[in-house]
């Protein structure tokens, strides 16, 4: 795929993200400058706010099921921020939205750190390969279907 194509599917996932969140009646917005967080999201009745980093990937079919690979940078990862920070993981697959694996930061970087998640690529990069089956997600040989669409840090707002 070309860097241009890539492009173009990181900030359509990054959209389809904003759009599940507007449907469940979270407002969202976009920093004008890009320092790691993607979305803001806000609970406007009360300010409630959420950093939202997005990744994107295309599925490849395996046997059972189908993987994407994900790039997260390591320096992102191993800082805390407040409010702490989410990633979404979009997977696209056969022209639409397939998965979306949603992780705190603090969670991902325990499960990089004490279970060895992930291949670090060079000395700043970690790479993510996940594998779904039917109902379940894994990450190198760790159990991470608990993600799988967890949206319930945003439970849906009724306006």
């Amino acid at each position: 795929m070309s860097k241009k194509t890539n492009l173009y599917l990181g900030k359509a996932g990054q959209m389809a993200v904003m759009s599940e969140f507007l449907a469940r009646g979270w407002n969202v917005a976009v920093p004008e400058v890009d320092v790691g967080d993607d979305i803001f999201v806000v609970r406007d009745s009360d300010g409630n706010l959420s950093r939202i980093q997005v990744k994107t990937g295309s599925a490849k079919e395996i046997r059972n099921g189908y993987s994407a690979q994900f790039s997260v940078p390591l320096r992102q990862l191993m800082f805390p921020v407040s409010p702490e920070l989410s990633y979404i993981f979009a997977v696209r697959r056969n022209q639409r939205w397939e998965s979306f694996v949603i992780i705190q930061r603090d969670t991902l970087n325990e499960e990089y750190q004490s279970h060895n998640v992930g291949s670090q690529t060079g000395h700043d990069r970690l790479m993510l390969y996940m594998r779904f089956f039917q109902k379940k997600v894994v990450c190198s040989k760790r159990d991470f279907t608990v993600y799988l669409n967890r949206w319930d840090k945003w439970k849906q707002i009724f306006h």
